[in-house]
């Protein structure tokens, strides 16, 4: 009896890891996505003179930045990008939104470059709680904002949300562009959207596995 009981338990982990989704499951339609929107926990702001009110886009700029991807799905919406018909695509920013409440803007501040590497935002989506447990997520790791460059350089990362596996990332980079502070940057994230469209989402699928 032990044995069959040990070998019911053998299978069912085999059945919850055969479950997993992979990137191949995104690009068959097989996985639906969830556009999580952007992680500042780790991010660095680059040109003192570009980031005179940490403690606004700390309490303002964050939240908005991440409520623009689900009130304005024209323009930042992912789901034409990765070819997906509207039931395999949401965006669900909340939990970004909550997760950037530890971030601190004011000491992160600076003149030196910077930079992170995929197991720091391996580290990062590890202590996520995410309220969506179905498919793939995807998320914006924001490395920095860099106004002497006038870019944002954020690692666009694909999450298995039932286990917050990182399935793939890749560091992009987006030109800031736009009128007003909050604009000027949330041009940055329209131009990465863009380049998925336009250039990533073929390279991505190609070598999917």
């Amino acid at each position: 009896m032990k044995k069959f009981l040990l070998f019911l338990a053998v299978l069912f982990v085999a059945g919850q890891v055969s479950a997993q989704n992979t990137m191949s499951d995104l690009y068959s339609g097989k996985a639906k996505l969830t556009f999580l929107g952007l992680d500042f926990t780790q991010a660095k702001y680059i040109g003192r003179a570009g980031f005179t009110d940490p403690v606004a886009i700390k309490n303002q700029h964050m939240v908005s930045w991440n409520n623009l991807i689900e009130f304005e799905p024209k323009k930042f919406s992912l789901q034409d990008a990765f070819k997906l018909k509207p039931d395999q695509y949401q965006s669900k920013v909340a939990d970004m939104i909550k997760l950037n409440e530890s971030a601190d803007v004011k000491d992160n501040i600076t003149e030196e470059a910077y930079t992170i590497t995929e197991d720091q935002v391996k580290k990062s989506v590890s202590k996520y709680s995410l309220s969506e447990k179905d498919g793939i997520g995807l998320v914006y790791v924001v490395e920095s904002l860099n106004k002497n460059a006038e870019k944002m350089y954020a690692w666009v990362t694909f999450i298995d949300l039932k286990t917050k596996k990182v399935l793939y990332t890749e560091k992009l980079e987006g030109s800031a562009a736009g009128f007003g502070f909050r604009n000027y940057w949330a041009g940055a994230v329209y131009k990465i959207n863009k380049s998925i469209d336009s250039k990533y989402y073929k390279q991505w699928s190609k070598s999917a596995k």
